[in-house]
């Protein structure tokens, strides 16, 4: 280590060279610590000892061998080390070296050289003192030679750290700078906050001055190893920097504009004084709407760090809610980043207990003392308030995109990853809510997905979509899985023609609303609703599951068991929450026999009639809102309310069918692998037997089990043997007359 010149004059302490390394900076800091050490050695006059005859040589640090360790960073004199040391000289050093010091950090920071004892100070605001305090606690780390120095300033064995006393006398000057130095070392002092470690047991009754001190490990980290962030917090935060790729904004270009309005605050930590409220941002939509991406373009603009913190993995930590906060605090101090708490809602959940409230305050109460920019990103909007006669909050919704914008999501995501085959982009949009980060989600599994499975991306793509969808209809409905198309339906053309015009509707929805504006007239009733109605077994849940086949949808049938309740308002808060998972999903919601649900409104009679009547308008209110596909299946039309029929799309009657279309439902029922005898006569069955579709259905599957039992082809007199047995399950009477034959 070369030694560097001391005793310069002003004008040569103005062309001061910059550092080249942090450790030569910390070389020139123990060498004035040393300086010190020795001054202060020779204001107290220790007692000399004769060390032969000291029964406990060894086992502490005696005075010679405290001269050597001090003298090995600087020349002594003959006189020094006989223990008259000339007082003005070694002033005269001191004052010089840490003239010179004072000059090298200032060129090295107009330099560009990063000096992190420099940075450490001027992000937590410290002063001459408190710097001082800093490098005598990081003397131990970088030689261990000081361990003995302090045991001996202590005359303590045990002690192995500077202690408050021993640096209020290295660090002041003066007798006021003593005393006024000991709030450095408060419990809501900075030093204490942000720098030294904390001692969980504190011996009762110990005085101020004897107490030891040290660097918090992860400063010490910082001062010896910058730039990574701390170990212990890296399951809890990440961190983006200004120079990383970032892709382009697709949507929400205005939220971006207002965050872009202004420059964060970036000051330091608190200093105590009145200083301009900051302020903070609550951003909030759901998972995947661009929260923290949005956050990275800003930041990036600033030319600001960016340090993201999981709020739900702070408040589950076993560590105390304020020590694992205050640790986050202090980390985007140290990189001097933005701060945005993701999943903030854990601090305002919908029931707080105490311990919330309690965690609230900490909140508010930390963030008082931190003047970097913070942002708070939720799912939902936050109701608690969070504001401080210091820091004020502005929000913004980050809403799910619209069809037009969700269809440009679509396809420039699809250009990212590759695809290069044809999809229905329009139809996806249409169908799927969804915002950019579960569309790139569902892009990337159809290509993991087609790739394991051998086959084209676009071929899995609705698969894929259905699986970025988290919802919890499976409490209250039941999922169809689509099983036929439109050559297996049997039904007049008319009511064919609706249900595509139907299917149409969502097909299209993109052209309509989008292209040609109607988004911007239509504040709700955007989504499709139909109303299927017709004698039991006539195809209303078959069209629902040609509707969910030809439209690639999921389609769940509500149980009605599950929704209906005796108790007042609890058949409210079910439908709501059939919808809200509904809008989730982007399923098709079937609701069979509806009747039960949508009857007409009645005069109110007494309090029974008073509350059914509010189901029926929440449940027209509800359907009106609802912007997703809803199917309802109804056997008697009309019971249903006219108001409620108004707000429905399509009302498809279902008639029973004739002999004509019978017989093209008994030829539609039977798959072609099946085996069949000569003798069937579907003219015959159609005519002779008025069965609506269900029935003849579960004719066929009895004839065929009559059949394989007997190990033959499905014949005559296995079909009306079933036609039979249908008839009398609803109590017919069967007359023998034109099948005895059979």
């Amino acid at each position: 280590m070369s030694k560097t010149s001391i005793g310069k004059t002003p004008g040569e302490r103005a062309t001061a060279r910059p550092y080249s390394h942090i450790w030569e900076h910390y070389a020139d800091e123990l060498r004035l610590l040393d300086l010190k050490l020795l001054q202060l050695y020779s204001r107290r006059g220790f007692p000399e000892q004769d060390p032969q005859a000291d029964a406990f040589r060894g086992m502490y640090v005696s005075e010679d061998e405290f001269m050597r360790l001090v003298a090995d960073a600087e020349e002594v004199t003959e006189a020094e080390e006989d223990g008259d040391p000339e007082t003005e000289e070694r002033a005269g050093k001191i004052n010089a070296l840490r003239d010179e010091i004072a000059g090298r950090k200032a060129a090295s920071r107009e330099g560009g050289v990063f000096l992190p004892i420099v940075h450490v100070s001027s992000v937590f605001s410290l002063n001459a003192v408190e710097q001082g305090v800093v490098m005598l606690a990081l003397a131990v780390e970088l030689d261990r030679k000081y361990e003995r120095i302090f045991g001996f300033m202590a005359d303590d064995l045990t002690i192995r750290l500077p202690n408050v006393g021993l640096a209020l006398q290295l660090v002041c000057r003066t007798a006021d700078e003593m005393r006024a130095a000991r709030v450095a070392f408060s419990p809501r002092g900075k030093l204490s906050k942000y720098v030294l470690a904390k001692e969980e047991n504190e011996p009762f009754g110990r005085p101020l001055l004897s107490r030891p001190f040290a660097l918090d490990r992860r400063v010490t980290a910082f001062l010896l190893d910058t730039g990574a962030l701390d170990e212990e917090l890296q399951p809890v935060v990440t961190i983006h920097y200004p120079d990383e790729p970032l892709e382009p904004l697709l949507v929400h270009h205005d939220v971006q504009a207002q965050l872009s309005v202004r420059a964060p605050v970036g000051s330091p930590a608190s200093s105590g004084r009145s200083v301009e409220a900051a302020t903070g941002v609550r951003l909030w939509g759901p998972a995947g709407s661009g929260k923290k991406f949005q956050l990275r373009h800003a930041a990036a603009k600033w030319g600001k760090n960016l340090l993201i913190a999981d709020m739900r993995a702070i408040v589950a930590e076993g560590e105390g809610f304020r020590s694992r906060l205050g640790k986050v605090l202090r980390e985007a101090l140290l990189h001097q980043a933005c701060l945005a708490f993701e999943n903030a809602q854990v601090l305002d959940p919908d029931e707080p207990d105490a311990g919330a409230r309690e965690r609230l305050r900490l909140f508010r109460e930390e963030l008082d003392d931190c003047r970097l920019p913070v942002f708070l990103l939720s799912e939902s909007r936050l109701r608690a308030d969070l504001g401080t006669p210091r820091r004020s909050w502005l929000e913004r919704e980050l809403t799910v995109p619209s069809e037009q914008e969700r269809l440009s999501v679509w396809q420039a995501y699809a250009e990212v990853q590759g695809f290069d085959e044809a999809v229905d982009w329009p139809g996806l949009a249409a169908k799927f809510r969804f915002t950019p980060g579960q569309i790139r989600s569902a892009l990337q599994e159809a290509v993991r997905t087609a790739a394991w499975n051998g086959e084209r991306a676009g071929a899995v793509i609705d698969q894929a979509s259905y699986g970025q969808v988290r919802h919890s209809l499976e409490r209250k409905a039941v999922r169809i899985q689509p099983r036929y198309d439109w050559d297996d339906i049997v039904l007049p053309e008319e009511q064919k023609e609706l249900l595509r015009n139907a299917c149409n509707q969502v097909k299209y929805r993109y052209v309509v609303y989008g292209d040609w504006g109607f988004e911007r007239k239509l504040a709700y009733g955007k989504g499709l609703s139909m109303l299927f109605a017709g004698p039991p077994g006539t195809g209303k849940t078959m069209s629902a599951q040609v509707v969910a086949k030809d439209l690639h949808m999921e389609l769940y049938k509500i149980d009605l068991s599950q929704v209906i309740s005796k108790y007042i308002g609890e058949t409210e808060k079910n439908l709501h929450e059939i919808f809200q998972e509904g809008r989730k999903s982007g399923a098709i919601l079937f609701f069979d026999e509806t009747d039960a649900l949508f009857g007409k409104r009645s005069e109110v009679k007494d309090a029974h009639d008073k509350y059914a009547n509010i189901e029926t308008a929440y449940l027209l209110q509800k359907m009106e809102e609802y912007d997703g596909i809803s199917v309802l299946a109804t056997n008697l039309l009309n019971n249903i309310d006219e108001a409620f029929l108004r707000r429905i799309n399509y009302v498809i009657k279902f008639p029973f069918p004739d002999a004509e279309y019978r017989e093209k439902i008994w030829r539609a029922t039977i798959p072609s692998e099946t085996p069949l005898s000569d003798d069937v006569d579907f003219k015959w069955l159609a005519k002779s037997y008025e069965i609506a579709g269900g029935n003849i259905k579960n004719v066929v599957l009895s004839a065929a089990f009559l059949a394989a039992e007997r190990g033959t082809g499905i014949g005559m007199r296995h079909l009306v043997h079933a036609v039979r047995h249908e008839l009398q399950k609803s109590g017919k009477i069967v007359p023998r007359t034109g099948f005895e034959h059979y």
